[in-house]
């Protein structure tokens, strides 16, 4: 599952092999989230709105560790391989919980391996521009094939799809990468105001987005009338196009909106017929990932050095995404798919124009801080 990705983006990006590994068994991790919903809610006997909890359980400590690990840890490849051995662990044992609270509490554990993993690899991918390409195309590589396989094996129940997870986070447990950096030290931050606009899109974008995206298996179940893989294929098409937008990511200056697009696209999955389904799981994956690039690349801009924001861009992505499965479960215990749409595509328009806005607002305004990186340039 990883190789591929190495094969094709790694070797001239010069990204190590254990990040690429790092980041293809996280995403695989989030990739199996959708489908395990309706497993889930049979194997312990809860509703489908609460078996989105455990995304809100992985993700919320993935956000907690982006935002703290920064401040006290410094980057290394044996904080790395220690992550990844807790994850292969953690996804085994969930595999034999039993009850539900202790699933929990295991993914929640999951949740700080992966973003301990996520914040290293981001880390070392912000101090050196020419692998992040490489490490943003890594993800929607292994969700292309991820989603379909995924839904095969939910079709054997959540015990079968912790396995392969475990199995999946093993070569990121063995491979060793030369991770480096520096704690961040207390008030060694810029004074950027833009930047903390963007955070405050990016955690948006994601709450809205989530929101929305985790329940589209239920979405293609109960408004398209598709079966489980057919909807996974959807899952595919959205990383395929996730896959162009983080290749050519860097080929363009308007990741604002892009992002304000994805607003659209949530809509047209819901109200469209089937085909326009897969459309819009499509463009929300270009769209996206044509857009993360640019605005990470805003903060690194109007920052004092290049890891300054990694931990804190990737803690508001995944704080939104641990908030917005909340909102979602309440519409689909509700019955309100249409409606989760519409809130979802306002949400998600609204902070692709806060980029927007940024952008032009850099662009004819003198900088907050006049020590940032792009003034020294």
């Amino acid at each position: 599952m990883q190789i591929p990705s190495r094969i094709l983006y790694g070797g001239r990006q010069g990204a190590p092999l254990a990040l690429i590994a790092a980041t293809a068994s996280v995403t695989m991790l989030f990739a199996s989230t959708p489908f395990l919903i309706t497993p889930l809610s049979d194997h312990y006997g809860i509703s489908e709105g609460f078996a989105g909890s455990i995304s809100v359980a992985q993700v919320g400590a993935f956000a907690a560790v982006n935002f703290v690990f920064p401040r006290l840890m410094r980057p290394s490849g044996k904080l790395l391989r220690i992550s990844a051995i807790s994850l292969v662990v953690v996804n085994l044992l969930s595999a034999f919980a039993g009850v539900y609270a202790v699933l929990l509490i295991l993914r929640v554990m999951a949740g700080a391996a992966a973003g301990t993993m996520t914040w290293l690899t981001w880390s070392n991918a912000m101090r050196h521009k020419r692998s992040m390409s490489s490490i943003a195309a890594t993800g929607p590589m292994t969700a292309l094939v991820a989603a379909p396989l995924m839904s095969v094996l939910a079709g054997r129940g959540d015990q079968t799809v912790y396995v392969f997870l475990a199995i999946a986070a093993v070569p990121a447990a063995v491979l060793w990468a030369p991770v480096a950096g520096r704690r961040r030290a207390r008030g060694v931050i810029s004074g950027s105001r833009s930047n903390r606009i963007l955070l405050l899109a990016l955690f948006a974008l994601t709450f809205f987005g989530s929101a929305m995206f985790i329940n589209q298996t239920i979405v293609a179940r109960d408004i398209h009338g598709l079966s489980s893989f057919a909807s996974s294929l959807a899952f595919s098409f959205n990383a395929a196009g996730a896959l162009l937008g983080a290749r050519l990511s860097t080929r363009h200056r308007y990741p604002g909106w892009f992002l304000a697009s994805i607003g659209p696209a949530a809509i047209v999955t819901v109200v469209g017929p089937a085909w326009l389904f897969y459309v819009g799981m499509m463009w929300w994956g270009f769209a996206f990932w044509m857009g993360i690039p640019g605005v990470l690349q805003m903060l690194v801009d109007r920052s004092l050095e290049p890891s300054e924001r990694a931990g804190d861009g990737q803690g508001v992505l995944a704080l939104g995404r641990a908030a917005g499965p909340a909102l979602g479960g309440a519409y689909v215990d509700a019955g309100a798919l249409v409606a989760l749409a519409l809130t979802s595509a306002t949400g998600a328009t609204l902070a692709g124009l806060s980029v927007v806005g940024v952008k032009e607002g850099r662009d004819r305004l003198p900088p907050t801080d006049p020590h940032t990186i792009d003034q020294q340039e």
